[in-house]
């Protein structure tokens, strides 16, 4: 911006200087046209739907970056006023992506949570949530590479009379979202082995078990058992905020399952 201000002035000096001769001719047309040019040029850049560019536009993404360079968090009229640059609600949402990312890049956190926070209270649609976990996969991932390692291991012992043919393990929130954060299923599985579940079996990516570590979430274990011609199944709870490591062991015991009805 301030270059552009200093371009225009050069190309005044002539101008003012014609216009204080003396002896100068046809003032008043050189007076006109010079209106009308820069007087078009700056209505230009300061209208936010110009044709060639926006002086508001490139002072709002100066501000942007100077935010992200101080890894401050973002002025809601701001932010609002600079997605809203954008013709479309794609468009304006892509805007957004490109500016969390321009933060995770720098590691800015503050400001790629900021701008994750305006991108989750502004696009509330549908088609919008999953991109949006995405994203809050991606900062948690880098601002806590340890909580990559998350997991749940499982142990059990086989329910009565059960010839086990296969389990399903289902994690979920009581309360959240009415989506699984972790799905297991093991055809012929050994009980004589742990079952581990971690954020490869999450159905949605950053709605999984280290986003619900990072949370600190009660947590609700369903474990089902097929035998043969009977099923079986099984629930128990965990508060993560106990957790160490980032770890937790459940053991399902004989008497805990539950023969389903058919």
């Amino acid at each position: 911006m301030l270059i552009i201000i200093a371009v225009s002035v050069i190309l005044l000096l002539p101008i003012i200087s014609y216009l204080l001769q003396p002896l100068s001719k046809q003032k008043s047309i050189v007076f006109l046209v010079s209106f009308l040019t820069f007087g078009g040029f700056i209505f230009n850049f300061l209208s936010p739907n110009s044709l060639m560019g926006s002086w508001v536009q490139v002072t709002q993404s100066e501000a942007v970056s100077r935010i992200i360079s101080s890894n401050k968090e973002f002025d809601s009229l701001l932010i609002n006023a600079f997605l809203e640059n954008k013709s479309s609600e794609d468009e304006s949402f892509m805007l957004g992506v490109q500016v969390f990312y321009q933060a995770l890049e720098v590691q800015s956190f503050n400001s790629a949570e900021s701008i994750l926070k305006t991108l989750n209270s502004k696009f509330i649609s549908e088609t919008f949530q999953v991109p949006i976990f995405n994203l809050l996969a991606d900062l948690r991932d880098q601002k806590y590479p340890d909580l990559a390692s998350s997991s749940l291991i499982i142990s059990l012992e086989n329910p009565p009379g059960c010839n086990l043919q296969s389990l399903q393990f289902f994690v979920s929130i009581p309360g959240g979202p009415d989506l699984n954060i972790a799905v297991k299923e093991i055809i012929s599985p050994d009980i004589n082995q742990v079952f581990r579940l971690d954020k490869s079996h999450s159905l949605v990516r950053g709605f999984d078990m280290p986003s619900a570590y990072l949370q600190q979430e009660m947590i609700k274990v369903e474990a089902q058992a097929q035998c043969g011609n009977s099923s079986f199944q099984a629930f128990k709870s965990i508060d993560l905020k106990y957790s160490k490591d980032n770890q937790d062991k459940l053991f399902f015991y004989a008497n805990e399952w539950l023969k389903k009805e058919q």
